[in-house]
């Protein structure tokens, strides 16, 4: 079994995306859990894309492993994004017409995986999460405990080095499978959310792998907060 590291994985030094977020200094490290918490989803998704990749900030920079995400070119950002990262939307995003094993399989095969050994690593995920027996089924014949379990394992699948899951519409007990698989696996997780009982998820042991150093005193004037950390929880300024 894996453990976190106290190395930083995925940093964000100074980091502002206008209107959104304004000198914002993040790290999580391999296997250690980050909640991005606060009552504005601009603010929780406008840094979960900057760090994923999915929008360039306007300040700052986003690293991950010490390369500078913010100074690839857009195909790079992409290779990155399906090697190195899994997803978790709010609304699952599994393909209706591909069975659970093949929706397992896509990110590998995205990935550049072939589709044996990806259809192979993709039974041996289901098999993790209780839903082989469930493989050929189709996502409008799965249970909605089974389709939020395939959630997680798709996002898994390809043993990615972080897991961003924004807004994800799971229960507290798919959370919690999600990260205790993770951390077993030394997979970092970036979990925006609102709902108070999910944060509790990134503050059960190895918390103090999450760490995020108080920017110097930038404040959002429109908003009327600063943006600061509280034990593995960012807690993200209102939006203007």
């Amino acid at each position: 079994m894996s453990t976190a590291s106290t190395a930083p994985l995925l940093e964000a030094r100074n980091l502002t995306t206008l209107p959104q977020l304004f000198g914002v200094d993040f790290t999580v490290a391999p296997g250690a859990v980050a909640a991005l918490d606060g009552p504005s989803p601009e603010a929780r998704t406008a840094l979960l894309h900057a760090l994923a990749g999915l929008r360039r900030p306007d300040e700052g920079a986003v690293l991950l492993d010490g390369v500078r995400l913010d100074r690839l070119t857009d195909h790079e950002l992409s290779e990155v994004r399906r090697r190195d990262f899994g997803f978790v939307f709010g609304d699952g995003m599994l393909v209706p017409e591909l069975n659970a094993q093949e929706n397992c399989a896509l990110p590998q095969m995205l990935a550049g995986t072939g589709r044996a050994e990806a259809m192979a690593l993709a039974l041996s995920v289901l098999r993790d999460f209780g839903l082989d027996g469930m493989r050929e089924r189709f996502p409008g014949q799965l249970s909605t405990a089974q389709v939020q379990r395939l959630t997680v394992a798709r996002a898994m699948a390809h043993r990615p080095k972080v897991i961003f899951a924004d807004d994800p519409a799971l229960t507290e007990s798919a959370i919690g499978e999600l990260v205790d698989t993770a951390r077993a696996a030394g997979i970092a997780v970036v979990l925006a959310t609102a709902e108070p009982s999910l944060t509790v998820q990134a503050q059960r042991p190895a918390r103090s792998t999450v760490r995020a150093q108080r920017p110097r005193p930038v404040r959002n004037t429109r908003a009327g907060r600063s943006v600061r950390l509280s034990e593995g929880v960012l807690d993200l300024p209102v939006a203007a």
